[in-house]
């Protein structure tokens, strides 16, 4: 039975969709998903595959398919754990820039979310854009208070567009998954599901707003660091009014040194910054290109557009850090387990053929000085190895691989001398300091003992229910008499471990209670909780002396 029929929702999209794939030499996912049904059956599904490569021919159809699919690439050419190289470069040329439209078609979207022409709303308006993308484009403005803002409105019916390519995209996924070999590896399903998520944000004018005061919140403290403020009277799902600001675009060294900019100063601004939102914030930027980045008088860095946007937990920074530190080791071992702990597994995974290709990039900079090795591209080609072993990687990780690329281009033109490794290492300590302090050992601590205390209460009723099952018949067992002495040694073994382990983390707990309270209460001149812990330690000492001492440890 074909998974498409005649009736289908958005069959003109769904045939312009087989159309270009055909037409660019894609027969064979038109064949495994079934959209080879939208196509009259004279259609020729060949291309002159001798002068372009499939890389090439993908990044020509997404092109051709327009806003949804040119987004659906950009965030791809960051997943360097499921396309290989040759595809993430093509992908990576992809171009949010689009013609923008006359100002005649913009001012109607204006009109639906105030109820208010432009000329109303603003003082003045300028009808030629300051840029424009496939979701919007950006006027300037005056507000009625003098203030100079600009305004990002987004493009008639785009919403409704993209939302019909997102169902088709989720059809021909689910499709996939179920008849093609790639499909049930690489899970488009969710692939799409986190293109989703992200698009609709994108679209969302007030997210982006909300992600702009979060920023300036986050760096209200910082010098130089500037994010525009948001008019939120003036801002809705569709429009997005922000504070105006002149500046020289990053990327122009020719005026900053002209106009006397200290460049070395402001590369280290940018790397501080963006380490500061991955490592202290936990809320990254996710695409600081160029584009997005300006100095301001007094070497200020203005941070523009709030779109795409990165959220890391304390867990993964913990983990994204322990990478960072694997790799200024140079210590294999090291760098797989902290790759295999942030990816999702393959049941079989090559481990011994990864920790050699591993080895075999360690080997590559061998005794080259970590502020000369590139992070970014260092990143990258562990991303690379991803793929080749099949180990998922968060998104939110490849879009913060893909950020520090991005960004260590941008400082490389501005200061080929600083090391972003550098820069990162008082980061590192300072997080790795927060891991190891009383308050951090002893939560953790009392969480794994109030996790082992429940297991233990459960003991009893757990171990009452399997032997109900054995008197009632309802489960058998086979055991092997001449091992039973075994048997019973491990159950000793496990139950002085399990001793050994409360003890422990008993003391780390005491400790850390008392590292943090400075009064302590006294019983004839001795502090009670002190003598407590002294106890605790002397029978913590005595019982393993004794585990020692019968043999079974």
């Amino acid at each position: 039975m074909a998974p498409f029929r005649r009736g289908q929702r958005h069959f003109r999209r769904y045939r312009e969709i087989a159309n270009v794939l055909a037409k660019h030499g894609f027969g064979y996912i038109l064949d495994q998903t079934g959209l080879i049904d939208f196509l009259p059956k004279r259609t020729r599904l060949t291309a002159d595959k001798d002068k372009l490569g499939a890389p090439e021919r993908l990044l020509h159809v997404l092109e051709e398919l327009g806003p949804t699919f040119v987004k659906l690439g950009q965030i791809m050419s960051t997943r360097a754990d499921l396309l290989p190289e040759p595809y993430i470069k093509q992908l990576s040329k992809l171009q949010d820039d689009v013609p923008p439209l006359p100002f005649e078609e913009i001012e109607p979207v204006i009109m639906d979310e105030f109820n208010k022409p432009a000329a109303e709303l603003f003082a003045v308006f300028d009808q030629t854009p300051l840029a424009s993308a496939s979701i919007g484009q950006v006027h300037k403005a005056v507000l009625h208070s003098g203030e100079a803002v600009v305004v990002k409105v987004q493009r008639p019916n785009i919403a409704r567009k993209i939302e019909t390519d997102l169902e088709i995209l989720f059809n021909i996924a689910r499709i996939a998954e179920r008849r093609t070999g790639w499909g049930q590896l690489y899970q488009p399903v969710d692939i799409v599901e986190e293109f989703t998520q992200s698009i609709r944000n994108e679209l969302d004018y007030l997210a982006e707003g909300r992600n702009a005061e979060r920023f300036k919140k986050n760096f209200q403290t910082n010098d130089g660091v500037v994010i525009p403020g948001v008019h939120w009277q003036h801002s809705s799902k569709r429009v997005l009014v922000l504070e105006f600001m002149q500046g020289i675009k990053i990327s122009n060294l020719e005026q900053l040194d002209r106009e006397g900019y200290n460049r070395k100063e402001i590369a280290a601004t940018v790397v501080n910054a963006m380490l500061q939102q991955v490592f202290e914030d936990g809320f990254f930027h996710g695409d600081p290109h160029p584009g997005n980045l300006a100095v301001l008088p007094e070497g200020k860095v203005l941070f523009m557009d709030f779109g795409q946007v990165g959220r890391v937990d304390s867990w993964l920074q913990e983990r994204f850090s322990d990478l960072i530190l694997a790799l200024v080791r140079q210590d294999v071992n090291l760098i797989v387990r902290s790759l295999l702990k942030i990816g999702v597994v393959h049941k079989g995974i090559n481990l011994q053929g990864l920790k050699k290709d591993v080895s075999r990039l360690q080997r590559k900079y061998y005794g080259v000085p970590m502020s000369q090795i590139k992070l970014g591209d260092t990143l990258t080609e562990l991303l690379e190895l991803t793929y080749t072993y099949q180990v998922r990687i968060p998104p939110e990780v490849t879009l913060l691989i893909k950020s520090m690329v991005t960004l260590e281009a941008l400082v490389q033109v501005l200061d080929p001398d600083l090391s972003i490794v550098d820069i990162a290492e008082p980061y590192g300590k300072k997080l790795l300091r927060k891991r190891l302090s009383p308050r951090r050992l002893g939560s953790a601590a009392s969480e794994q003992l109030l996790e082992l205390g429940g297991l233990l209460t459960d003991l009893p009723s757990r171990l009452e229910n399997v032997l109900s099952m054995l008197e009632g018949g309802r489960l058998k067992a086979q055991i092997d008499v001449q091992n039973f002495r075994t048997f019973i040694n491990i159950l000793n073994l496990i139950s002085n471990r399990i001793s050994i382990s409360i003890i422990i983390a008993s003391i780390i707990v005491g400790s850390s209670l008392m590292a943090q309270n400075t009064v302590s209460s006294a019983l004839m001149r001795y502090p009670v909780v002190e003598v407590g812990f002294v106890i605790a330690v002397l029978m913590g000492l005595w019982l393993i002396f004794t585990i020692y001492r019968s043999g079974r440890y």
